[in-house]
């Protein structure tokens, strides 16, 4: 397990003066890639064998806030991997030492010049957490929306700066994007107490997004995103709301 402390900076803040579900994504990465290190598995230990780590879902349990400026306290650990999936678990922390979220995420390795999901590292297979999840999973199936009109639908260009070391647009703000096409009253006026992301391709720079979102319950929506160059579904995000 790796504990580790952020100061917490204005410009991850929203407009309501808190740090957002994108932020808290952001700092579970970058513990998450330390941690990775530390078992000889991290970004730089898959490169020399020619793969990566591919973010296959992340789910996150909201609890509470953090506002700037606080230290921000981020518990990660590798909590089990089979052949082929590996889990990892999050708890976060503010400043007070409250738990504010909590999250957990699934993740494959893939062979970057096979194009293809290859085994998990052997390594992994004998440094298990113990099976300790810091969040039971939220398996939500995603329903059939064909001929069912969105609640909004927005379009969004991937920018220079969405682009991470792979390539690719960062999963972080694929959250983002699914967050800004719920409804303006309900990101105004309610609490994002779970998101579920499942992340299915690739985005590039330069891409046009589509983001549909579909209301499920009152305050529960699905938002589908797509490449419009190919209209093929790149991510999709179910969030509850309170």
């Amino acid at each position: 397990m790796l504990t580790e402390n952020f100061n917490i900076r204005y410009s991850e803040l929203a407009s309501d003066g808190f740090l957002p579900v994108w932020s808290l994504q952001n700092y579970a990465q970058q513990a998450a890639a330390n941690d990775a290190r530390s078992l000889s598995a991290g970004w730089e230990d898959l490169a020399r064998q020619g793969a990566a780590w591919v973010l296959v879902k992340l789910e996150f349990e909201i609890k509470g806030k953090a506002a700037g400026i606080e230290t921000l306290q981020v518990k990660t650990w590798h909590a089990f991997s089979d052949k082929i999936k590996s889990r990892r678990e999050f708890i976060f922390y503010n400043e007070k030492g409250e738990e504010i979220a909590a999250a957990a995420s699934w993740w494959l390795v893939f062979d970057l010049e096979k194009r293809k999901i290859v085994k998990t590292p052997e390594n992994l297979l004998n440094k298990d957490g113990g099976y300790v999840l810091a969040m039971k999973e939220n398996d939500v199936k995603q329903p059939n929306f064909n001929g069912v009109s969105p609640v909004s639908e927005i379009e969004i260009v991937s920018r220079l700066e969405d682009i991470d070391l792979n390539g690719h647009v960062n999963n972080t703000h694929f959250t983002a994007w699914a967050v800004e096409g719920a409804p303006e009253e309900i990101r105004r006026e309610k609490f994002l107490k779970n998101i579920a992301i499942n992340f299915k391709t690739e985005a590039l720079q330069g891409e046009k997004i589509i983001v549909k979102t579909y209301r499920v319950e009152e305050l529960s929506f699905w938002h589908i995103l797509t490449r419009a160059r190919d209209l093929k579904e790149i991510a999709s995000v179910c969030s509850k709301w309170a």
